[in-house]
């Protein structure tokens, strides 16, 4: 039996048939992956304009209107001027506090006075001024207010309190209390003080060999009485 012509045709022309399980390769498949990887999917791209949207109205909110920061920057102001005023009233109520908390004229308060034992000799005022009975140890031209510039129970002379309140007093060294034997370090006497006047154009000296020099300041005058030495 004679073979056919078909079974005569070479193997090598026998057209090949495609894999259906393989899945197709090359550069087609290659591009349309990375258009894929590269393409942000719509969802994604959605959720991030949202998230800026968010962000931007919150940022918004969080700052405070130009109105509100020309207010507290006003307010804070006001503050720090009222705090000086604060310190600047206290500091000169500390000055002038002889002028209150019973430095009144007519008025009788206890203090504490600073003293060494030289200062009777040291201490003078001097003015042309007097009040009541009671002077000043100079006048205003440096000359001795009477015979002589011996402190007596009349002679005014500066003191300062432990709290360093100056005012001009009379009578300490004719206390009973100082008659005897001063210490020899610095000391305080208290006494009863009443206040008589006040001076303005008056002038301190702090020292014998010292000059007189005017105050800046009002200061009280007065008498002083029941002296004792804090033991």
């Amino acid at each position: 039996m004679s073979p056919s012509p078909d079974d005569l045709a070479p193997a090598s022309q026998a057209t090949p048939q495609a894999d259906p399980l393989v899945e197709p390769s090359g550069p087609a498949q290659v591009n349309q992956l990375d258009s894929e990887s590269h393409s942000p999917a719509p969802a994604q791209a959605s959720a991030s304009e949202s998230i800026l949207e968010k962000s931007v109205l919150a940022a918004a909110q969080d700052s405070p209107p130009r109105g509100v920061l020309l207010y507290t920057t006003v307010g804070f102001l006001s503050m720090g001027v009222v705090l000086w005023l604060l310190f600047a009233w206290s500091g000169y109520k500390e000055k002038y506090s002889q002028l209150n908390e019973g430095w009144h004229l007519g008025g009788t308060k206890m203090v504490e006075i600073t003293l060494v034992r030289e200062d009777k000799k040291s201490l003078a005022c001097a003015s042309d001024k007097t009040f009541g009975d009671t002077h000043c140890g100079y006048r205003a031209n440096g000359q001795p207010f009477g015979a002589n510039a011996e402190v007596d129970a009349h002679t005014l002379q500066p003191y300062n309190t432990i709290k360093n309140e100056l005012f001009l007093g009379a009578g300490l060294w004719a206390s009973p209390a100082l008659h005897g034997t001063l210490p020899a370090e610095r000391f305080t006497v208290v006494c009863n003080y009443r206040v008589v006047g006040v001076a303005r154009s008056i002038a301190l000296r702090w020292a014998p060999t010292g000059s007189f020099n005017p105050v800046d300041q009002s200061a009280a005058i007065g008498t002083l009485s029941d002296c004792v030495i804090p033991q």
